[in-house]
């Protein structure tokens, strides 16, 4: 070769490399100017370790989440876990106020938030609280700041990919042959999601205790002591704060076979009790939880038999259903709190028109000395009255100790029933270690 070409590819080649060099500072600074680098490294590493999925979808989900998505960098044990809709609910519709004002998404979860800090987590702020959403409603800048001021526990982050997907076989245009069609995709995706999905997730994020709250979620009266360590101390796996009456359950037949295939999966007197009384549950709107008794067998082979199923998709088969069958089976009642010292609600109301907007599940559970007779009466009880003085249609009485709809009340009454609702609740009081009685 020439003097003359050997300069002149010399020349070409120091002018790609210029080329390539502007390009690749191109594109960084566009990619730096929207992300974080050092947290889509911290991310892809993340789901490289913990997904199946291709290298692609790994860096294109570690980027849409670098704003969403915040990982226990604290190494912090315990969560507390909203699933937010920041729209009005898909399936229940619009709640109301004592004033009759209607209550958005936002307003909900902002007063949630509120109680949740100054009854509890102000005095306990060792715990992460995380408000998971979806692709399809995805809080604004000014909603973020609006949740967390005031707030330096609270962080959002999105659930997407495996997290929030339809199990392998099942499409969403098959969704008419499904039962109860009313309720959306996405909400068979939060049943699935606080049923099984939730305990891996948490777990590969380092915390070993969760509680769950939902956004129309409210602490009525402060809570004294650290929930997780007393979870923690006192040997137990699972707590909730309203039992109810459920009669959607885990198919028996599901159930039966799962046993008879895991004989020693428990005992027989646990599997006596639960057949005894199956509509028994928790509700679990409210619970706290060992997240090792959910990923440990039996409890994690019944879950993935039943998320194999699909009978979440299917049938409608709630999150309240699974969780309670998977914990009065495989945990004896020395090991489940049923805490009744604060003040707690959840009410869903009614969308049919001959009780539209009257009480249809949960209600106001009273904690026990968390009020006097004329505070429950006057205030937190007659609140809970004023929503519904000019709804002909609704029937509420406010009871010594709880407000609300028959499928929670018969329960906290202990009302001895054919669901024998008072039986098993009052098994787990006796052995309860809370000091009230």
């Amino acid at each position: 070769m020439s003097s003359a070409s050997s300069r002149a590819s010399c020349s070409l080649l120091r002018l790609l490399t210029l080329l390539t060099f502007i390009i690749c500072t191109l594109q960084f600074r566009l990619f730096h100017s929207y992300v974080d680098v050092s947290a889509v490294h911290h991310d892809f590493n993340h789901f490289a370790k913990t997904s199946g999925q291709s290298i692609e979808d790994k860096q294109k989900r570690s980027i849409t989440n670098t704003h969403s998505y915040h990982h226990n960098e604290n190494n912090v044990t315990d969560a507390i876990v909203y699933l937010a809709q920041f729209k009005d609910h898909s399936t229940y519709g619009v709640q109301y106020d004592a004033e009759h004002n209607a209550l958005s998404g936002i307003s909900k979860l902002n007063r949630s938030l509120h109680l949740l800090h100054i009854n509890y987590v102000n005095y306990f702020p060792s715990c992460d609280v995380i408000v998971f959403h979806d692709a399809t409603d995805v809080p604004s800048e000014h909603d973020r700041l609006v949740l967390s001021k005031n707030r330096p526990r609270v962080q959002f982050r999105q659930l997407d990919g495996k997290w929030w997907e339809l199990p392998y076989g099942l499409q969403e245009r098959d969704k008419w042959r499904w039962k109860r069609t009313a309720f959306s995709v996405g909400y068979r995706h939060m049943m699935r999601w606080f049923a099984v999905l939730i305990w891996d997730y948490l777990h590969e994020e380092g915390y070993t205790h969760v509680m769950r709250m939902d956004d129309d979620s409210y602490l009525h009266s402060k809570i004294k002591y650290n929930m997780f360590d007393f979870m923690r101390n006192n040997n137990k796996r699972y707590g909730f704060r309203m039992p109810v009456v459920e009669d959607a359950n885990v198919p028996y037949q599901m159930v039966q076979t799962f046993l008879n295939q895991h004989p020693n999966s428990t005992s027989q007197e646990q599997i006596e009790t639960y057949v005894h009384n199956k509509e028994v549950a928790f509700y679990n709107n409210w619970f706290i939880a060992d997240i090792s008794f959910f990923l440990t067998p039996p409890a994690s082979l019944l879950l993935d038999t039943i998320d194999k199923s699909k009978i979440i998709y299917t049938n409608r088969t709630g999150d309240l259903a699974i969780q309670s069958t998977v914990v009065r089976l495989f945990l004896r009642p020395d090991e489940i709190e049923y805490f009744r010292d604060f003040t707690y609600e959840h009410m869903t109301l009614c969308t049919r028109d001959k009780c539209r907007g009257c009480p249809q599940n949960g209600g106001v559970a009273r904690g026990i000395g968390a009020h006097t007779d004329k505070q429950w009466h006057y205030q937190v009880g007659g609140d809970v009255l004023r929503r519904f003085k000019d709804n002909i249609k609704c029937d509420v009485s406010l009871k010594k100790d709880y407000i609300g709809a028959n499928d929670v009340g018969d329960c906290i009454q202990l009302r001895s029933s054919w669901t024998q609702c008072g039986y098993y609740m009052r098994m787990l009081i006796n052995t309860s270690s809370s000091k009230i009685s």
